[in-house]
């Protein structure tokens, strides 16, 4: 794997390529250098928005995620995850995003109702080539499970939950599961 130092030189002989460009900005990302980061995600969102549409999504997804790590950056998160949306509507990943967004600022009708229109975008899609913390649709089932419950539609929630129970999931979401069950 090429350090930072080896992808930097590269650039400097192709600055346009988004690929390149987004392997320099998971690097920093790796390094915790958000906001450097951040720079090269947009660099690889701008040099490929016509060419590598995967590549151009990816990063304005993970940009957000960079945003929200900064704190106080709540705006500028969301406005990502929109400008994602738009790009790559039929995309489930920034819906998801977009819903946990509002799960985490407990405003629960916009929650479920983004959760709501990502599981409208269930089809099999062609990986991303980077984690943007999505593993299925059944994180959106998640982020609808939630917010129901707190929209007054405990059952549907309970069966959402139970249901989740059923499927292999990851052991975080289980866990979150199991917990959310035990309140209901």
């Amino acid at each position: 794997m090429p350090t930072i130092e080896k992808l930097v030189e590269d650039a400097s002989h192709d600055m346009f390529n988004p690929k390149l460009n987004f392997e320099i900005a998971k690097k920093y990302e790796e390094m915790g250098q958000t906001a450097s980061a951040i720079s090269f995600y947009l660099r690889a969102a701008e040099y490929g928005h016509d060419t590598d549409p995967l590549v151009v999504y990816a990063s304005i997804l993970r940009m957000s995620i960079c945003f929200d790590s900064q704190r106080e950056r709540e705006h500028t998160t969301k406005h990502c995850l929109l400008q994602a949306i738009q790009y790559l509507p039929n995309r489930p990943e920034a819906y998801f995003l977009l819903s946990r967004y509002y799960e985490r600022k407990q405003d629960w009708q916009e929650c479920y109702t983004w959760a709501e229109v990502g599981l409208t975008h269930n089809s099999r899609l062609e990986a991303l080539p980077i984690d943007v913390e999505y593993y299925g649709l059944y994180c959106l089932e998640f982020e609808k499970g939630v917010s129901g419950w707190w929209l007054g539609r405990k059952e549907d929630s309970k069966q959402i939950f139970e249901k989740l129970l059923t499927q292999d999931i990851n052991l975080t979401y289980k866990s979150s599961v199991e917990y959310n069950l035990q309140k209901l």
